[in-house]
């Protein structure tokens, strides 16, 4: 089987990227694709892109990440898009993005990893929380979200 390598999105990948992204967010556009992953990218950030890909260079998930003050964890790596789509081994996919999210938040001394996966994704395009479990991550609560009407 072949082996699965993590590398950071290089900018000229950014819309190759959104293609991967489509079928997990089928709301987003191209434009706002190309803001977000510009901002992450952009020199300063404290946020990436990681990419998983075969030797080919097509990916088959990706992850992005912050690099976040945490008031109970003093540093915390927070990831809130994490998709990985392989139709022969979905799990290997998985696990090497999950490897490599272990190796930057201790790469940026992150004490926690904080990862959110919308229910908004189909669940045959969901990640398995069993992969996740399986990597140490627990639950330590439920993220929410409030919604606000820009003024008029």
């Amino acid at each position: 089987m072949p082996t699965f390598v993590t590398r950071p999105l290089d900018p000229r990948q950014i819309d190759q990227a959104y293609a991967l992204m489509r079928p997990f967010y089928p709301d987003l556009t191209v434009e706002r694709w190309r803001d977000h992953a510009q901002a992450l990218l952009a020199p300063g950030s404290r946020g990436g892109i990681v990419t998983v890909q075969l030797d080919h260079r097509y990916m088959h998930g990706l992850f992005s990440y912050l690099v976040v003050p945490d008031l109970d964890h003093r540093l915390g790596l927070q990831v809130d898009l994490f998709v990985a789509l392989d139709l022969f081994d979905p799990e290997g996919a998985n696990d090497a993005l999950l490897a490599e999210m272990d190796r930057i938040a201790r790469q940026h001394g992150c004490d926690a990893i904080h990862v959110t996966l919308p229910d908004r994704q189909a669940a045959k395009t969901r990640p398995s929380l069993s992969r996740f479990h399986a990597q140490g991550h627990v639950p330590e609560g439920r993220r929410l979200c409030k919604h606000l009407t820009p003024a008029a």
